[in-house]
């Protein structure tokens, strides 16, 4: 009867742990070169990078 009970409380608890994981979300890692590309193609990043150009150009033309 001892052991029984040690069995289900067993079950029970591994039960509880893996639903108490079950919902957790899953993070995905990206790739360095993925990481890279999106801060390439970032609005802002293409617009400071403009900026940089046109001053770059105005003053090599001086």
């Amino acid at each position: 009867m001892r052991n029984r009970i040690i069995v289900i409380g067993a079950i029970v608890l591994i039960g509880f742990w893996i639903g108490s994981r079950s919902n957790r979300p899953v993070v995905k890692k990206t790739s360095t070169a993925e990481s890279i590309r999106k801060a390439w193609n970032d609005p802002h990043a293409r617009k400071q990078r403009a900026k940089l150009r046109k001053k770059i150009e105005k003053a090599a033309s001086h």
